[in-house]
């Protein structure tokens, strides 16, 4: 799958040291820790095109 979106967010220096970490723990890049979040999060329902808004 090819991302092709980015995003920028602002953290603390705690955040993101805690990022940090946790991706040197895992061998991971601190965007592939975010993005297996993203990835349990629950997908929005699916807009019905037939419905009337």
């Amino acid at each position: 799958m090819t991302r092709e979106h980015s995003l920028r967010i602002r953290l603390t220096e705690d955040e993101k040291s805690r990022l940090q970490y946790a991706a040197e723990q895992r061998g991971v890049s601190m965007s592939e820790i975010i993005q297996d979040y993203c990835k349990r999060l629950k997908r929005p329902p699916k807009k019905n095109k037939d419905a009337s808004p």
